[in-house]
């Protein structure tokens, strides 16, 4: 598919990817794969609509947000973050790369389902590991690890189209998330004081480390997108849609026919926000080398290839203050 160039973007693209749950309708995900292409092309950015998500289960994930940040310090610091990543991330924490103040958010990070007799975790690999959940909180985990299972299904219909749009097999990358790090994270960013200093975000400018993010986000807004005019383009909550963008691990695996996309929160409301991304990166040994279709004679691969769990885990170890070693007394 070759798509003509066009004006820089002032809005990001809804795609309704209906057509990618229907084995049978060939010709309606043919139609996604070529909206995915163009949005991931040009924007980098695009909402999905029909994700097959139940609202109930999103009104419930974020409820389970809401209720576990309003929990006493003490509660939440007993499940911090551990080495996999996995827990609550206190507020100042994290400092994107370029930024130089900590983001004004606090988070909590659950992942795959490991148990400790896998291979992977005796394997001792960064970033897998077990999840932490609050004791004796049965339902408020079931629904999170609900959550995570239907949005990583939407995860998985959403790489169909992206793997028609470069003339894949549709399931190219399925065997790629067998035990995937694929990341879930609940965040909270409180009101942002007027007398922030200059240079202070929930989230500072930044592009995601992996291949996709797929993004719930509430109705108080602040997502703000990067066209390459250097204008912040709002990203609003749209009723019933994810936001998807494209990762820097994806527009390095396409050799940069895809584009991450800088983009930052501003919470200026007065109100909370809470938002619930799910990062969507492969297994750890995942080789990433440029895709099929996506090199030729006057564009060659740019890149080498690299595993994907350690890139992830030079950027997060980059990017947290608790993996970082502090310096001797």
């Amino acid at each position: 598919m070759t798509l003509p160039p066009s004006d820089d973007f002032g809005s990001i693209p809804i795609v309704d990817i209906r057509p990618l749950f229907d084995a049978r309708d060939h010709e309606g995900a043919l139609r996604v794969a070529h909206n995915i292409r163009k949005a991931a092309v040009e924007v980098g950015f695009f909402y999905i609509a029909n994700h097959n998500v139940p609202a109930d289960l999103v009104r419930a994930a974020y409820m389970c947000a809401k209720y576990f940040f309003r929990l006493p310090d003490e509660i939440k610091n007993s499940i911090a973050i551990n080495g996999a990543h996995r827990g609550y991330v206190a507020f100042k924490q994290t400092v994107l790369e370029g930024a130089r103040i900590a983001d004004l958010k606090e988070s909590f990070n659950f992942a795959y389902p490991f148990t400790p007799e896998h291979p992977e975790v005796l394997a001792g690999k960064p970033l897998v590991g077990l999840n932490q959940w609050l004791p004796n909180e049965a339902t408020w985990r079931s629904i999170l690890e609900d959550y995570y299972q239907h949005v990583f299904e939407a995860g998985q219909r959403v790489l169909e189209g992206i793997a028609l749009s470069l003339d894949l097999k549709r399931d190219y990358f399925r065997s790629m998330y067998k035990h995937p790090l694929v990341r879930a994270r609940l965040l909270h960013y409180p009101p942002q004081p007027p007398e922030a200093a200059a240079g202070q975000y929930g989230a500072a400018p930044h592009t995601d480390f992996g291949c996709i993010t797929i993004l719930w986000q509430d109705e108080v807004g602040g997502l703000q997108v990067r066209n390459r005019s250097g204008e912040w383009v709002p990203a609003p909550y749209i009723d019933g849609t994810f936001v998807v963008n494209i990762g820097d691990m994806l527009a390095r695996w396409s050799n940069d026919l895809f584009v991450s996309t800088p983009h930052r929160v501003v919470n200026a409301s007065g109100q909370e926000r809470f938002s619930i991304p799910v990062f969507y990166d492969p297994d750890f040994d995942t080789t990433v080398e440029c895709l099929p279709n996506c090199a030729t004679a006057d564009m060659p691969p740019k890149y080498d290839p690299i595993v994907a769990g350690d890139y992830i885990t030079a950027k997060y170890d980059a990017s947290y203050s608790y993996r970082q070693k502090k310096p001797a007394a």
